[in-house]
């Protein structure tokens, strides 16, 4: 009887030791990979500068997000090639080798969550935000094992991200719409003067983006206005 009543207290004392992680907790852990809640609730913007390669070519990237103003811009610019994207709440719209064209209302609806949520800014406060998760299980991301996680906000699919098991570090992003698109993120190193760590690598489409400096809080107005006008 002794012995039974002991591998039954074994047994329970091991699987509270092997149970597996929350999506939340898996979330949390992720921040605290990134430096901390603290941190990203200090990030109202964000810049990143850096090279895109896609089929041989070289290009040059430049992306910002803008929490407080609510916008976002980016710039894709190489040899006889010259792309800008520009979107907020209400209006966007993309200058390709100087041919203008509007971001459609009903495109500018969908991007809406992406411009308010930005790439991190949602994790400062998931519950303002009406974000929720789901763990879906687990998967191999170019060789590491990762959680899967799904993210939805106000009910909506967000979309799915996979973390890896050792670090915490998001290695993949997908979203749940078609067609599916993914992105994967790699190379984490610290932000210099910030407490952040963020990724300096991902592909998307084929296109490898190496990210050379991020800018942290430096608020890109005299570009907004002239993006205005």
């Amino acid at each position: 009887m002794k012995k039974i009543f002991l591998l039954i207290v074994l047994a329970l004392f091991s699987n509270s030791f092997s149970q597996a992680l929350t999506s939340d907790e898996i979330v949390q852990k992720y921040i605290s990979a990134l430096g901390g809640l603290e941190e990203i609730k200090k990030m109202n913007q964000l810049s990143l500068y850096g090279k895109a390669v896609s089929g041989g070519n070289t290009y040059q990237l430049f992306a910002y997000e803008d929490a407080a103003e609510k916008y976002q811009y980016a710039s894709v610019t190489g040899d006889n090639y010259d792309v800008k994207t520009y979107y907020d709440l209400n209006l966007g719209w993309t200058i390709q080798n100087g041919v203008k064209q509007t971001i459609s209302p009903e495109t500018i609806k969908i991007l809406k969550p992406n411009i308010e949520d930005g790439t991190y800014f949602y994790l400062a406060d998931m519950e303002k935000n009406a974000i929720k998760t789901e763990l879906l299980g687990e998967a191999k991301v170019n060789g590491k094992d990762s959680y899967k996680v799904k993210f939805t906000r106000n009910g909506a699919d967000k979309n799915i991200q996979y973390f890896d098991k050792e670090t915490f570090y998001l290695v993949k992003v997908e979203t749940t719409g078609f067609p599916v698109i993914e992105i994967t993120y790699g190379d984490y190193k610290q932000v210099p003067g910030t407490n952040l760590t963020l990724p300096y690598y991902n592909e998307k489409g084929g296109i490898q983006g190496t990210i050379e400096k991020y800018e942290i809080n430096v608020p890109q107005d005299r570009l907004k206005l002239i993006l205005e006008k």
